[in-house]
């Protein structure tokens, strides 16, 4: 039993952290324009690399064995974003940015129906915390890829902004399934 709850804390522990290095890299993503040292093609693929090792690291921190596996294909469809950057690095680069972008809202959210499947398969409550996160992530990713035609410095604004509210999205889920377990708030057997 204290095994598990230590197991648990841990998870806790590592999808908060991860939560905050995203909005961090947000935060970040805010300030470079100032510094003015980054084209926004090669800062989208640089955060993209970083949120795939990041996602790893968790996977390998938690050792999931409830069959989720949000984390690894999240890891997948980033490091498959960043070597995009590759193959079109001679390609107009807002077109390549947008198009990078809104494939990897799609490919999000097909994780992230897959999640919302789960839940709502076990009558988890968490399915609607997650069908509501989900939908502002889709809008707001569709919305920012498809905005993308201004300057470089509007450009970088826009993933910043996007990737802060990514992260606060995950941390509210992470943080309302956190708050729902501890408390042993009744909303249909969140884990």
């Amino acid at each position: 039993m204290f095994r598990k709850k230590r197991e648990i804390k841990l998870r806790d522990k590592t999808n908060i952290i991860v939560s905050f290095i995203l909005v961090l890299m947000g935060i970040i993503m805010l300030i470079v324009p100032f510094l003015g040292f980054m084209a926004p093609n090669t800062l989208l693929y640089v955060v993209f690399s970083i949120y795939a090792l990041i996602k790893i690291i968790e996977v390998i921190i938690v050792k999931s064995k409830n069959g989720d596996y949000e984390d690894i294909f999240t890891a997948i469809a980033c490091a498959l974003a960043a070597v995009s950057g590759f193959k079109f690095i001679d390609y107009d680069p807002i077109k390549v940015l947008s198009i990078t972008l809104a494939s990897w809202v799609g490919i999000m959210a097909i994780i992230k129906l897959i999640k919302l499947d789960y839940y709502h398969d076990r009558e988890n409550g968490m399915f609607y915390v997650n069908l509501v996160t989900f939908s502002m992530f889709l809008l707001l990713g569709l919305l920012t890829s498809i905005n993308l035609y201004f300057n470089e410095t509007v450009q970088i604004l826009m993933l910043g902004f996007f990737f802060v509210i990514n992260g606060l999205l995950n941390l509210a889920e992470d943080g309302i399934r956190i708050l729902v377990a501890r408390n042993s708030i009744k909303v249909k057997d969140v884990k």
